[in-house]
């Protein structure tokens, strides 16, 4: 099956439209035709199911045949928190698996050791949007701007629960372990760090702000690597 986007705006109560660069890839790259069934999400986690019923220069329009609510979507609500990469294809591969994972938010980070500074919020956005479509979810990843690990933390009392994923952390101390006591946690945020990892005092702000140290095994992890385990090891928790 073949998944694509539409503005929650071109949608109505029973009929869809689907405009620009994605109404051209299902006329001239897939040949779609008159009468081929499609999914088509609108990001805010509904999926349509929808029957193509005219095909024109620059839009796609279709009949509304199933509405799905939070399709494809973990009942957890989790949010990476992570440092931006030295290397940029690394960065674009965390965002595309974790994408793929489930996460419901990322949010770009500056801490002590994080080498590029500059944010590439639009890329960041047509990454998830391809891994969205990629493997079939109705939720559209939100891409927060680019922020400090100090804003960041003053605003991070919305998450019913928070880990800080560190190198200092106990080997006892993993997100199955502490989620075992608070299963009815909803929403979970999780901090990554850079190259190098958090600084002592970073990890003591966190820590200060009502998070929990956790690890994520003895070997020294890439930070890419460090996000999908993450996120693997939430999804054993829903």
């Amino acid at each position: 099956m073949d998944y694509f986007f539409v503005k929650s705006e071109d949608v109505s109560h029973n009929s869809l439209m689907i405009r620009g660069e994605e109404a051209k890839h299902i006329a001239k790259a897939l040949r779609k035709e008159v009468g081929d069934r499609v999914f088509v999400t609108d990001g805010n986690d509904i999926m349509y199911e929808a029957i193509i019923s005219k095909i024109n220069k620059t839009d796609v329009r279709c009949s509304v045949s199933a509405i799905h609510r939070r399709y494809n979507e973990n009942s957890r609500e989790i949010t990476i928190a992570v440092s931006l990469l030295k290397n940029p294809a690394r960065f674009d591969y965390l965002i595309e698996k974790t994408t793929e994972l489930g996460v419901r938010m990322i949010i770009p980070l500056l801490c002590e050791r994080t080498i590029p500074r500059r944010d590439r919020h639009e890329r960041f956005e047509k990454i998830a949007l391809a891994a969205v479509k990629q493997c079939g979810r109705s939720w559209l990843p939100r891409i927060q701007p680019l922020q400090s690990f100090s804003a960041f933390l003053e605003n991070s009392h919305h998450w019913h629960m928070k880990f800080i994923s560190h190198e200092k952390a106990d080997l006892v101390q993993t997100i199955s372990g502490e989620l075992k006591y608070h299963d009815d946690a909803n929403s979970v945020l999780v901090a990554i760090g850079p190259e190098g990892g958090f600084s002592d005092e970073e990890i003591d702000l966190a820590l200060r702000s009502g998070f929990k140290s956790i690890s994520l095994g003895p070997r020294r992890l890439r930070t890419e690597t460090a996000a999908v385990i993450a996120m693997a090891e939430l999804l054993k928790w829903g």
